[in-house]
């Protein structure tokens, strides 16, 4: 356990041995009761708290691989940066719990409850004040691979989850929010979707199995704020920056849409503005430095020459965007470190980023659509992922298909795929020029029936030279693609028998 007081370590280590022996015969122990107590970054790797009651306990940070929570309380739980990789919490109630950018890779969920739900405790109850939002956020949380079959999220806020290859399975959707939530190569099958609330980005590059019915997905809901307002919220920041804090106020806004603002030369430095909507913005020589943007939509602004770094515009939609001159560049902090600017899966389709300042900048995921990228920085071989390959139990294990056979027709040839998934493909493609991060178009045929085919746009994960392969997966879901994909998986099943 992680250094405090030795009372409190000794006590809490008495309450998890006496729950031991009460999972192994009640009689014999005592069910772990640690509501409301104070579990930050301790060490409980392994930890057996199955049925345990930890209702609005603070789990921050708190280090739990591979525990066992199967039907443990967590109502209320604040459990932001906890890492749950390869943990059970099958049944779990997380209901109005703090998951925000939680690890739970390859963690098992199955049937988990993410309601919301508010705790008041005796410390709040009395002035009648809830304790939380109410709402269970999964925001940022790392979901890879994770099995999360029939889970409630009614209602859960799931921006920027990253779901790639998890198991949804039979998971209820309904007014869930998922913006700029990564669903790739991930099983919705059964998948219950109403009201839920998506971005265009989002759902254009999601795969949903099946028809959806109206009003199934709905776009998010932005608050419309009239420019003269939004600039007065800009001056205000702007002497906010300028005095260190002393005057004015930090920008901080959230799901709310300007159109057309004009803020050439403006300081935004700092600014919050997640999840935001600036169409047509000229951003032209403003100051963005450090500034928090993920998931914004800045579609076709104008940023030339603005100033970029140490920002994060993590999955922000920047399609049509002007950016020649940007600077980008990392911002220096104490002790000799830096604070890159952060691209990751930002969309940059027909961007113009020539000449602009760009590394070294997280770009992984990010796609470069018709992008140009003359004298930028950019790497295109490695723009996928700046950082060494994952260790092998970080890998894909999305199930892949071999029959019926699909073929990949592009510019430089035709090449056939040895297995296929939902998620993307792996290509017998051998002298092709594709590299590492790129983002090219090709048309995907069924080997025995021609007439299936579709347009698809594909991104490069890895080359292999020494067997000739090449791995794509699809950044956009056309009604073709969809198409083609239930087409071939239909056709499996009849092969399979």
């Amino acid at each position: 356990m992680a250094e405090r007081d030795a009372t409190e370590v000794d006590e809490l280590r008495t309450i998890i041995q006496s729950h031991q022996a009460w999972l192994k015969r009640p009689s014999s122990g005592r069910r772990a009761d640690l509501s409301f107590r104070d579990l930050s970054r301790l060490n409980l790797e392994r930890v057996s708290l199955a049925g345990a009651k930890l209702a609005g306990a603070c789990m921050v940070n708190t280090r739990m691989v591979k525990a066992d929570l199967s039907q443990a309380d967590l109502f209320g739980a604040d459990m932001e940066g906890v890492n749950l990789s390869g943990a059970i919490l099958t049944g779990a109630d997380l209901r109005g719990a703090n998951l925000h950018r939680a690890l739970l890779t390859d963690a098992n969920l199955r049937g988990a409850d993410f309601r919301a739900g508010s705790l008041v405790d005796g410390a709040t109850a009395e002035g009648g004040q809830p304790r939380g939002t109410g709402t269970t956020r999964l925001t940022e949380a790392k979901m890879e691979r994770s099995i999360l079959a029939g889970a409630n999220f009614t209602g859960c806020d799931l921006t920027g989850a990253d779901l790639n290859d998890a198991d949804l399975t039979g998971a209820e959707l309904t007014s869930a929010v998922l913006m700029g939530t990564d669903f790739c190569g991930a099983n919705l099958d059964g998948v219950v979707f109403g009201n839920t609330v998506m971005d265009h980005a989002t759902l254009t590059r999601t795969f949903i199995p099946f028809s959806l019915p109206p009003e199934a997905v709905v776009p998010p809901t932005y608050t419309a704020m009239p420019v003269a307002e939004f600039l007065e919220l800009v001056e205000r920041h702007e002497r906010w920056v300028d005095s260190g804090g002393a005057e004015g106020l930090r920008l901080d806004l959230d799901l709310v849409t300007v159109a057309g603002v004009d803020l050439h030369g403006r300081t935004l430095a700092a600014a919050r503005l997640r999840r935001c909507r600036l169409p047509g913005a000229r951003l032209t020589k403003a100051s963005l430095e450090m500034a928090e943007l993920s998931y914004i939509d800045l579609d076709e602004a104008d940023l030339r020459d603005a100033v970029l770094r140490g920002a994060t515009l993590r999955r922000a939609y920047l399609a049509h965007t002007l950016m020649n001159g940007i600077d980008a560049r990392p911002v220096p902090l104490a002790g000799g470190r830096a604070w890159p600017a952060n691209f990751e899966g930002a969309d940059f389709s027909d961007a113009d980023l020539r000449d602009s300042t760009m590394g070294p900048a997280i770009v992984r995921g990010a796609v470069f659509t018709h992008t140009l990228t003359d004298g930028s920085g950019i790497d295109l071989q490695s723009a996928a992922s700046p950082f060494p390959p994952p260790p092998p139990e970080e890998r894909r294990r999305q199930k892949r298909f071999v029959r019926p056979g699909l073929v990949v027709h592009t510019e430089h040839g035709s090449f056939p795929a040895r297995n296929w998934s939902v998620g993307g493909l792996c290509l017998l493609a051998v002298d092709q020029p594709y590299q590492r991060g790129q983002t090219f178009q090709a048309r995907v045929v069924m080997t025995d029936r021609k007439e299936v085919a579709a347009v698809a746009n594909l991104v490069v994960l890895h080359r292999d030279e020494e067997r000739g392969q090449l791995s794509v997966r699809f950044h956009q879901y056309g009604d073709d693609l969809k198409a083609l994909l239930k087409t071939a998986f239909l056709e499996h099943q009849k092969m399979a028998g």
